[in-house]
C-alpha cells in the first residue's frame, strides 16, 4: 500500500531495488552453494568417491572370504594340497611319469 505522502514512482524504484538486492543476494548464494567446500560440487565429489569406496569394499569382502575358504581347505583337506601341488609346482608321485605331449615351439 502506498503512503499518501509518497509519490507512486518512488514506491515502484523501491520495490525495484529490492527486487535487484534478492536477486543479488540469490546469485551469490547459488554460486556459494555450488562452489564452496560445503556446496552441491563437493558433495557430489564425496557422494562419488563414497560410492566407488562402497563397491571396494564389497569386492574385498567377497576376495577374503573366498581366501579364507582356500585357507580352510590348504589346512584340512589333504585331496586339494596335492592337486594345488601338481597344478601350481608340477609335483609327480613317486614312480610318476609326465608326458608332455604339446607342440614344440621353433
Amino acid at each position: 500500500m502506498r503512503h499518501p505522502h509518497q509519490p507512486k514512482f518512488q514506491q515502484h524504484q523501491g520495490k525495484r531495488t529490492t527486487r535487484q538486492l534478492f536477486l543479488v543476494f540469490l546469485a551469490i548464494f547459488t554460486i556459494w552453494m555450488a562452489l564452496s567446500p560445503y556446496g552441491l560440487w563437493q558433495y557430489y565429489k564425496v557422494s562419488r568417491e563414497f560410492k566407488n569406496l562402497r563397491q571396494e569394499n564389497q569386492r574385498l569382502e567377497t576376495e577374503n572370504r573366498e581366501l579364507l575358504i582356500q585357507i580352510t581347505r590348504l589346512q584340512n583337506d589333504p585331496v586339494y594340497i596335492e592337486e594345488i601341488a601338481r597344478r601350481d609346482f608340477g609335483l609327480l608321485k613317486k614312480n610318476e611319469l609326465l608326458f608332455d605331449f604339446r607342440p614344440r615351439s621353433r
